[in-house]
């Protein structure tokens, strides 16, 4: 397979699940940011994507019924022959499928031009080629810098670090013989001020990014690609002002997962707060969610929270019985509140659409149960696939229920959802459950 990009020829890196390209604008090395771009950034320009499968293969053979995903940006590939093209805009992030076929999924990075790389004090750089470092162990004030063409294979440790940053457009890898039993890709641990931007990482065989009772988290533009069991993409523990925005994630378990335990440390049990997830496309394969709050949530409060503008193109078959596209399994004490899901389009969901519970699992470690309560779900749509059904259970005695949970303006195919039936939905052991659409709100289910 050939892969060109403004007939550019790309590296197409290969994993057991995907392949994948990294490409940028010309215009120099990429600097470390002196700042996040803002939201909502224009856009620079459009990429001709191309590509070109040997005659007569495969590959070749699955071109016309290629899937660019996706669905809501509205790009279509063109087949013809032995090749296909579309036009993209920059920066963007895609998964091209062959839906009937073997041959593996090639997602697409496409980031913009960035200046040139300087030479300062405290910035420690991965030139283009393969690296091996056992432990690199980041210092306050420090930027890890992976230049595109880079493949680091290293576990990463910040341990009550400040201004520490980690960019670039290279490859942070820890799978095969250099992973140990047991070891996890970061150890990033009671830090304030982390920066992770751009990079992509990939093959870890557990938790990928974590950050353990960490303050002021930004993670931006992101990929992360696994296909071990715990695989999980994101997973902010005890950590409060996280900013997740721009990921892409393919992962073997949650994508984004929101908790509170004592991973690594008693850290990990504070309060989580003030959590934004936003632009992100994700692909959970089994097991797990697409976003979760939970299962473990031993803390007093997980509040503030909001999952907007998201494209969940894949959640798998879980096989637990817990899978989820949007989940709260609230299994320890915590009081999880002013919650808001917002304008999330869902294309290919098989377990469930919304599961939210508060429990005892294989995971609770607290005798007492908390709630959920003050969830707001926002223009939730179920665009392609099969529409799943979704759960809503509380837990005695009256002050574990799931309560005032609104669902405002969620669609189906196009359609609204305007009651818990056309929502496919159970409930039990909750209170104010209402439906809203187009202004309209609809009665209460009754309790």
């Amino acid at each position: 397979m050939q892969l060109t990009v403004n007939g550019r020829p790309c590296t197409v890196h290969r994993t057991p699940v995907c392949r994948y390209v990294i490409w940028s604008e010309e215009g120099g090395e990429a600097a470390p940011p002196a700042a996040a771009p803002l939201p909502g950034q224009a856009l620079s320009s459009l990429a001709e994507v191309c590509l070109r499968a040997p005659a007569g293969s495969a590959l070749a053979r699955a071109l016309g019924g290629a899937v660019l995903r996706p669905l809501s940006r509205g790009v279509r590939p063109r087949a013809a022959g032995d090749r296909l093209c579309f036009s993209a805009p920059v920066p963007s992030k895609w998964s091209l499928e062959f839906p009937g076929s073997q041959e593996l999924p090639v997602f697409l990075f496409l980031y913009p031009a960035a200046p040139a790389l300087p030479d300062p004090a405290g910035v420690r750089c991965f030139a283009p080629g393969e690296h091996h470092v056992d432990e690199l162990v980041l210092h306050s004030g420090e930027t890890l810098y992976l230049a595109e063409g880079a493949v680091l294979h290293a576990h990463l440790v910040a341990v009550g670090e400040r201004n520490v940053t980690v960019c670039g457009r290279g490859i942070l890898d820890i799978d095969g013989a250099y992973s140990r039993k047991g070891r996890r890709m970061t150890h990033l641990y009671d830090c304030d001020g982390l920066t992770f931007r751009d990079i992509t990482m990939t093959g870890s065989y557990g938790w990928s990014l974590v950050f353990t009772g960490c303050r002021n988290v930004t993670v931006e533009g992101v990929n992360i690609l696994t296909w071990h069991c715990t695989g999980d993409g994101i997973d902010v523990v005890g950590s409060s002002d996280v900013t997740i925005r721009n990921c892409f994630l393919r992962t073997a378990d949650d994508c984004i997962a929101l908790k509170a335990t004592d991973y690594r440390g008693e850290a990990g049990l504070r309060d989580v707060r003030r959590v934004s997830v936003s632009g992100c496309v994700l692909w959970n394969a089994a097991p797990g969610n697409g976003v979760e709050i939970g299962f473990e949530t031993r803390c007093d409060e997980m509040a503030d929270i909001c999952f907007s503008d998201i494209d969940l193109i894949h959640c798998e078959h879980e096989g637990w019985q817990s899978g989820a596209s949007i989940a709260i399994h609230n299994g320890d004490r915590a009081k999880v509140h002013d919650v808001v899901y917002r304008d999330i389009r869902i294309e290919d969901s098989v377990d469930k659409l919304f599961d939210f519970k508060v429990l005892r699992s294989n995971y609770s470690r607290d005798e007492r149960r908390g709630c959920i309560e003050n969830v707001r779900v926002e223009r939730v749509a179920v665009v392609s696939g099969a529409f799943p059904p979704s759960i809503l259970s509380g837990y005695e005695p009256e002050d574990s229920l799931v309560r005032n949970i609104r669902f405002v303006g969620v669609t189906a195919y196009g359609q609204p959802v305007r009651n818990p039936v056309e929502c496919r939905m159970v409930a039990e052991r909750t209170k104010d459950i209402v439906f809203e659409s187009a202004g309209k709100r609809d009665a209460p289910r009754p309790d």
